[in-house]
């Protein structure tokens, strides 16, 4: 099975993978091969693929999956693999999120927008922690 991770500033991965885990809007899902065509949209998460028997890690922040054929596309607002992360800065701006939702009216847009940045910064900090 292929995987192929873009954003619109760069390919971010190609390569043969044996499965992929992704944050869809109804929740995670997993592909295997020979896995049945379909198209999701993509939350903030983290996107787990098995690479020639190791877990490797990337933070996305939403977008869209495409499964066809023995190809797995990601076309993500924005991707990170664990080691490009630093986990210092994915820690404070989660931290910064956090208080920033405490403050917005919960159902105001600026409560929307701080909700989604939270759930970015959550994705790079629980994926940088694992490219330890």
């Amino acid at each position: 099975m292929h995987l192929v991770v873009v954003t619109p500033d760069r390919q971010v991965l190609d390569t043969d993978v044996e499965e992929v885990y992704a944050p869809g809007v109804a929740g995670q899902f997993g592909v295997l091969p020979k896995h049945v065509a379909f198209v999701t949209a993509l939350v903030p998460g983290e996107l787990r693929y098995k690479e020639r028997g190791a877990d490797r890690y990337m933070a996305v922040s939403g977008g869209v999956c495409e499964v066809s054929g023995d190809t797995v596309t990601i076309l993500a607002d924005t991707a990170e693999v664990a080691a490009e992360i630093d986990a210092a800065r994915a820690s404070a701006a989660e931290k910064r999120a956090a208080e920033n939702l405490a403050r917005e009216a919960w159902g105001t847009p600026e409560y929307e927008e701080t909700v989604a940045a939270a759930a970015r910064a959550t994705a790079r900090r629980q994926v940088a922690a694992r490219a330890k």
